[in-house]
């Protein structure tokens, strides 16, 4: 995030000021997978559930690699782990928001299976910028 913050809806400024309140409730909202390298945590990757939707839909949130371990394979490996483990547990389809700009996000989603749903919508707290739904179907 510090490195890349254009790649992100939030800001390390903005998030170093959490409480552990405001950290807890973030991660009651879904399952958080970590990926580790000798110890040291390397990627994350959030699945969530919107409150209205489908029992069989998820949405993948906040995939972080560290900078030093980009361009690796960790993503791409943690997120074909992530939708494996969602395929076996009965998801039927997962959906994620990609930022414009971002084109490596862009790329690996599309080698893991996910296009493009035509549904773009500005962020509110930047209106000049949009994102992407993405949705890929896993049955």
């Amino acid at each position: 995030m510090h490195e890349s913050p254009r790649s992100f809806l939030s800001t390390y400024e903005r998030e170093k000021r959490y409480t552990e309140e405001q950290w807890r409730a973030e991660f009651i909202r879904g399952d958080w997978n970590m990926g580790f390298l000798k110890e040291r945590p390397v990627s994350l990757l959030g699945v969530t559930r919107e409150l209205d939707a489908p029992a069989g839909e998820r949405y993948l949130e906040f995939l972080w690699v560290a900078a030093e371990c980009r361009r690796s394979g960790i993503a791409r490996t943690m997120l074909t782990d992530v939708l494996g483990r969602l395929r076996n547990g009965g998801v039927k389809t997962v959906f994620l928001w990609v930022l414009d700009g971002n084109e490596l996000a862009m790329h690996l989603y599309k080698a893991v299976g996910f296009s493009s749903t035509n549904h773009r919508q500005p962020l509110p707290a930047h209106p000049s910028r949009c994102e992407e739904r993405m949705r890929l179907d896993l049955i």
